[in-house]
């Protein structure tokens, strides 16, 4: 599983928000705008996927620089996707995670420093780094899930709305530590091999590699067995913002 290999450098590559060549625009709307809930859109879900993954490249800390990027891009991707166009307050509300190492500019040094030998140790005993990595996709699963459902709801329309409805979802996301998703993320995870290579020819190139393609598949497989669930998570987000902290 762990990454090998040397990264293809090739120099025509076309920007790093190319989408795969044979896959719909990320700036055209949804193909089914109100699409029911657990409808599959890999687009939706790629971002979300990659900082997942992220956790399995082998090299402390760059593994963090991945996972943080692709967390950032997630929300402007999914609003491309819904045809919308966020103000910059609401992404900057909506990156802002307080519980994330980069948070407190005084303590950041110290939480860098305590995530490296973390990362270090997950690296040394790797079934540790599995477990957690199938942790962290389904997390980024869910925060996709909610992000494309407040979105539609118009929760993220304006800062008034937006704050009260990250509140939520950050609360939801607390309290879905373990999910049925766990075992697709596992399951994705155990046929996951040069994680690092994948993502740069994916940013680089926006080609799917055959790691990107089983992915995709077996989420489109497997999805709609959730429909369930995503709607039990999209209510208990609702009722979280009806009910304020």
């Amino acid at each position: 599983m762990k990454d090998e290999g040397r990264v293809n450098t090739e120099t025509d590559a076309p920007s790093p928000d190319a989408p795969s060549p044979d896959a719909p625009s990320p700036d055209a709307p949804s193909p089914d705008a109100r699409h029911p809930v657990g409808h599959f859109d890999w687009l939706l879900y790629a971002d979300a996927t990659f900082a997942g993954l992220s956790l399995l490249i082998p090299i402390p800390l760059l593994d963090v620089a991945f996972e943080w990027f692709f967390r950032r891009r997630m929300i402007k991707t999914i609003a491309r996707r819904n045809g919308r166009s966020l103000p910059p307050t609401v992404i900057t509300a909506i990156n802002r995670d307080p519980d994330a190492w980069w948070q407190g500019c005084l303590t950041a040094p110290f939480k860098l420093l305590l995530l490296f030998l973390k990362r270090l140790s997950r690296k040394l005993l790797y079934f540790l780094t599995v477990k957690e990595a199938a942790d962290q996709l389904s997390r980024y699963w869910h925060r996709a899930f909610l992000l494309d459902h407040m979105l539609r709801r118009g929760d993220l329309d304006g800062v008034e709305t937006a704050v009260p409805a990250l509140n939520a979802m950050h609360a939801v996301l607390k309290s879905h530590i373990s999910s049925p998703l766990t075992g697709l993320a596992a399951q994705i995870l155990a046929g996951a091999s040069h994680i690092l290579r994948t993502i740069i020819r994916w940013l680089r190139r926006g080609r799917e590699d055959e790691v990107v393609q089983n992915t995709r598949q077996a989420m489109a497989d497997n999805w709609l067995d959730f429909a369930d669930y995503f709607a039990t998570v999209a209510q208990q987000y609702e009722r979280r913002l009806t009910i304020g902290d």
